[in-house]
Order: structure tokens, then sequence, then C-alpha cells
């Protein structure tokens, strides 16, 4: 059963009005002949109980999660949103409660949630290697052009890591996984990296690794780019057109059934840009070989939708 169906009626009435009708605490309060400060608990306390399987919550004190919970509930002001961003950037236990609430508020907040930022070397390595990348494939394409045409400069793809809402984890105890889809949880990666490169987290077991995203395609101009590393994974793509319906899935070999959900990833209209960070890999991981990024109708996809994105998995 998702967290949310066990809050407590009037927690889960809260938590739809401040994030489905756009409420504040104010607001409710005069609607329920409340004080605010009494609405706000109710808030507080129904993130606290998301969010307490939740590893690293224990290292965050009471005022920084009630910060972030206002955050996640859209209840700050401008220079506080900008304040706790910070925060997040440089915390990698806050990053992991934000992630796994934000998963557990999706299917009634959606794309009213805030970002949650990645951390800054995740995005510097991943931004490094898409511009290669993409350097790379324009040398490729000029030099088998007819008559050895010449190429004026690479053309590189500028892409900004952003989060996920699409998140999917474990805790610490394999025996207890999450769910996830368009209702979980997540948790920080509990895995550790052992001489051989490889990272164990939450059943998965998969070697540390750069995956290249293609489209089917190969008139698409789309062009994608995945790390996978310290059991789960973050990627990059553009050339896709806008919209909130991309999904990304594990799935085996080349078809798609038995695809492995994983979540929506989110695309920026104004960069068009679509961007993703999954901290933790779902138990179970281990047996899918590849990674593709679906284009869907539906906000709760039962299978894969139109695949524009494939990568393929190293197996350890």
């Amino acid at each position: 059963m998702p967290a949310f169906d066990t809050l407590a009626p009037d927690q889960k009435a809260v938590l739809q009005l401040l994030l489905k009708q756009g409420k504040t605490y104010e607001d409710i309060a005069t609607l329920l002949r409340l004080d605010a400060t009494s609405v706000r608990e109710r808030a507080l306390d129904a993130l606290d109980a998301l969010g307490a399987d939740i590893r690293g919550a224990a290292e965050l004190d009471s005022a920084r999660q009630d910060e972030l919970a206002d955050h996640l509930l859209l209840q700050q002001t401008a220079s506080e949103r900008a304040s706790t961003r910070s925060f997040l950037e440089l915390s990698a236990p806050g990053r992991a409660w934000a992630r796994g609430v934000s998963a557990e508020l999706r299917p009634i907040g959606g794309d009213a949630l805030p970002e949650i930022p990645a951390e800054p070397t995740e995005v510097a390595e991943a931004f490094g290697a898409l511009e290669e990348r993409a350097v790379a494939r324009e040398r490729q394409q000029s030099s088998s052009r007819l008559g050895g045409v010449l190429v004026l400069g690479a053309v590189g793809i500028v892409i900004v890591l952003g989060v996920f809402l699409l998140v999917r984890g474990g805790d610490d105890d394999p025996a207890d996984p999450v769910t996830q889809g368009a209702s979980s949880s997540t948790g920080q990666s509990s895995g550790a990296s052992g001489a051989s490169g490889a990272t164990s987290v939450a059943g998965t077991d998969f070697p540390q690794q750069q995956i290249n995203l293609e489209p089917p395609n190969k008139d698409s101009k789309a062009l994608g780019y995945a790390l996978l590393a310290e059991g789960g994974f973050s990627f990059l793509a553009e050339g896709l057109p806008a919209s909130n319906m991309y999904f990304v899935w594990l799935t085996k070999g080349s078809g798609k059934a038995d695809a492995l959900p994983i979540g929506f990833a989110t695309y920026d209209k104004d960069s068009k840009r679509l961007a993703g960070a999954i901290p933790a890999l779902p138990e179970g991981s281990d047996q899918y070989d590849s990674i593709i990024v679906t284009r869907e109708k539906s906000e709760s996809p039962s299978a894969p939708g139109s695949i524009v994105l494939r990568g393929g998995i190293k197996q350890s």
C-alpha cells in the first residue's frame, strides 16, 4: 500500500488542498476555521510519516526537515526557496529525504512539486561527457559526407541535470523493498563500491558505467546520456518534443515485455531538455539489461509506450 494511503484522513485532506488546489496554510485555516499553525503542523506531521523510513532522515534536525517540508508543499517565499535549494545542493541526506517524500506526493502534486537539485559533481561529470559525445558524433557524421564536405565546428549538446521526479529506491533492509511507480518512496543509496567498481544496492549489482541513450528512429535528433553508479543513475537528453509524459523503464533485451517501471522524467520547456535522477534502483534491477525512455499517453502507464531513447546496461 502506498504510504500516502496510510495517513490520517485530516492529513491527506490538508495535503490535497495544498498540492492539488494550490492553497496556502492560511487559506486552509480560514476554510476549516483553524489557526494556520495547526494546519501547518498537520501537513508537517504527514510528511514526517512519509519520510520516516528514508535513509538519512535521522541526520536532519527537526527544523531543517520542517524547512524541506515547507519547500515540497510550496509554502516558501522566493528567498526561502533559494536558501533551501542551496542547502539541498550540499546535503545528501536532505536530497534523499526530499526525493523520497516528493515521490510519495507525486500522485497528488504532479508537476507542481519543486525540482530537487542534483549533486554538483554529478552534474559536471554528465555535462562534460555529453559534450564529448556530441563532438564525437558530429565528427563521425562529417567524415561520411559525400565530397568530403568540411564541417566548421562541432555542435555541442548543452544539458543541465534537473531532478526527478522520478525517483525509485530502497531502504537499508533488502528484505523490505520500497514500492515505486507513480506513488513511490525512496532512500539514499545504501550500496558500496568494491575493487571491481561494482555496486550493490537493494538487489542491484551493476558495474559503474556510462550509458549512451540512442533513439530507435535514425531520423530522430534526440540524444541522451546516463551515468550508472552507486546503485542509481542520472540521465540527460535533448532533441525530444515538449511533453510531460516521458517515462523511464528497465527492460530485458529489445522488447517491452516485463518492463520494470521507474517513473516520470522532467521536461524543461524553456531549455527543451529532459533530465532525471534515480538515487537507488529497485530490488531485482540486476535482471534487466536495458534502459528505455518512452512517451506515454497516460499518467499511470501499465506498459511502455513509444520508445524515444534506449541504452544497454553492462552486467557485472
